[in-house]
């Protein structure tokens, strides 16, 4: 955690500065700027020192594919998760760390520069918040706890992807769970507020049509497959089982063709 806050650090000398930032166009159309590539350098200079293995980041270009399908292990990086949020000043932008070992992550760490707040996870070692430099473990909410509190379905949606088809989805919701609430959020902090119990459920995109398989998808360069890696790289903060099953609830039962209330 101390390295994803020493590059939250470097965040936030941007985001302080009172002067606006020159922003960069990367060939996905998205924005990039100087915040961007400050928080690289400061992970792709100090992840190695933790784990000697590549680093597969956001903001640099990669090697071939043909190079990175033999990587065994790579840390992989998004220095500053939503850009995009970073510039419209609305605090909601993270920094994400993963450890990819034989094609699954192990471990999964977010940081939140704004407030301090942290989180991490993997596989065997359960998942946890960071605050005031003290850890806590952290669970989902499940359905059943849900209900015997009577709180709403909580469906945390992307302030940039998809709204109108989240909303669908809500409305579909809505014939079995009863009250659906839509949070929008923007980067990966979305996945936090479910890690954390505060939403039951982090709406996907959709599987890619190529059927790229799970142990391929995560060589992708982040930029091009990003979506698809980072969904498997903080699986481990977000308990995969419980992200897995209402996934597959979303698009098998869910969305079915023809279901109504």
């Amino acid at each position: 955690m101390a390295l994803a806050v020493d590059a939250g650090k470097s965040i936030m000398s941007f985001y302080h500065r009172g002067d606006p930032l020159p922003v960069m166009t990367k060939q996905d159309r998205s924005p990039v700027t100087e915040a961007d590539y400050s928080a690289h350098r400061v992970l792709a200079a100090g992840l190695p020192d933790l784990l000697a293995v590549p680093v597969l980041s956001e903001e640099s270009e990669p090697p071939s594919l043909d190079v990175r399908v033999h990587w065994g292990s790579y840390w992989l990086v998004d220095p500053l998760d939503g850009t995009r949020e970073f510039l419209d000043g609305n605090d909601e932008f993270t920094v994400n760390i993963a450890l990819v070992e034989s094609g699954m992550p192990s471990l999964g760490v977010i940081y939140v520069p704004v407030t301090g707040i942290g989180y991490a996870g993997g596989p065997g070692l359960g998942a946890f918040k960071y605050k005031n430099q003290q850890w806590s473990e952290i669970q989902v909410r499940t359905e059943a706890q849900r209900r015997l509190l009577e709180e709403p379905f909580r469906l945390v949606a992307s302030r940039r992807h998809g709204i109108s088809e989240v909303s669908r989805l809500a409305e579909r919701l809505r014939c079995s769970l009863g009250d659906v609430v839509i949070s929008e959020v923007g980067s990966s902090l979305k996945f936090c507020h479910v890690a954390e119990g505060y939403a039951i459920y982090t709406r996907a995109l959709p599987p890619p049509a190529n059927g790229i398989p799970q142990q391929g998808r995560q060589y992708l360069k982040p930029q091009a497959g990003a979506w698809w890696d980072w969904i498997f790289a903080l699986s481990p903060i977000t308990a995969s089982l419980t992200f897995s099953i209402l996934f597959f609830m979303d698009w098998v039962t869910v969305l079915s063709p023809g279901r109504t209330c």
